[in-house]
C-alpha cells in the first residue's frame, strides 16, 4: 500500500485545532508507526495528541498508541515566516535551526536508552545513546543522543563531544546547563548552553544542548 493511502488521515489531522501540518509513516505491514505533527503554540501538546487519537478512532476506526505521536510546536512569528519562505532550510546555509520533536527514555534492568528526534526543515533526524541507568549518566545520554541526531543531519561537518551537564537551582528556577566541545582540525572550543526546566528535565537538557550549538550551526 502506498504512502498516499494515508492522505485522508493526514488531511483529517490537519483539521485538528492548532495543527499546521502532519506526516504519517507506516511499516511494511501497512501499520502506522509514526505520526509527526507540526503545530502552533496555542495549545498543550498533550491535548493535541488526545484529539488526534480520538479523531482517528471515531472517523477511521484506527486505534493507536499515543506514544507514536510526536508534536513540535512553533511560535506564531516563526509560523508566519515559514509561510512566506519559498524554500526549505538548507544544511549548508544560515537557515539551519534544529527543533526538538520528541525525547524518550527506555530502561531495562541497569541499562538506559535515550532517543531524541530533531526536525530541520521538513526532515526528522534521530539520535540514540545508551549506558548505565544512573541519574547523572542519563543526563549525559540526553546530550549525547542530541549530538548524535545533529551529527546525522550535518553529515559530520561539525563534531561535538559532551564535557558536562547538570540541573542546577538559580533563584526559584531549575536550569539545565550543558558544556560541549567543538572539535576542529585546529583544536577544541568549549560551548555552553542552558534552558529553564519548565515541565520536563529531559526536554530542558536537549534544549540546553541545542542552545550551546545553535550559534555554530548558523554558519554551516
Amino acid at each position: 500500500m502506498s504512502e498516499t493511502t494515508w492522505t485522508p488521515c493526514e488531511q483529517a489531522i490537519k483539521k485538528v485545532r492548532s495543527v499546521i501540518s502532519t506526516r504519517i509513516k507506516a511499516n511494511a505491514a501497512n501499520e502506522i508507526v509514526e505520526i509527526h505533527i507540526l503545530a502552533n503554540s496555542d495549545r498543550n501538546p498533550k491535548q493535541i495528541v488526545r484529539d488526534v487519537e480520538s479523531m482517528l478512532a471515531a472517523q477511521f476506526g484506527i486505534e493507536i498508541d499515543h506514544k507514536i505521536i510526536s508534536v513540535v510546536q512553533i511560535e506564531q512569528l516563526e509560523q508566519q515566516e515559514s509561510e512566506t519562505e519559498t524554500s526549505s532550510p538548507s544544511l549548508d546555509g544560515t537557515q539551519l535551526r534544529p527543533k526538538l520533536v520528541s525525547v524518550s527514555l527506555r530502561t531495562i534492568n541497569t541499562k538506559a536508552e535515550i532517543k531524541v528526534e530533531l526536525s530541520i526543515g521538513n526532515e526528522i533526524y534521530e539520535g540514540v545513546a545508551s549506558g548505565t541507568s544512573t541519574t547523572y549518566t542519563k543526563l549525559r545520554l540526553l546530550v549525547e543522543a542530541t549530538i548524535n541526531a545533529l551529527h546525522t543531519s550535518l553529515t559530520n561537518k561539525l563534531v561535538f563531544a559532551t564535557e558536562d551537564v547538570a540541573i542546577t537551582r538559580l533563584g526559584k528556577h531549575h536550569v539545565a546547563q550543558v558544556v560541549l566541545s567543538l572539535i576542529t582540525p585546529i583544536g577544541e572550543q568549549s560551548l555552553v548552553g542552558c534552558a529553564l526546566v519548565k515541565n520536563d528535565e529531559r526536554e530542558a537538557v536537549v534544549k540546553a544542548t541545542l542552545d550551546a550549538v545553535n550559534r555554530k550551526l548558523w554558519f554551516y
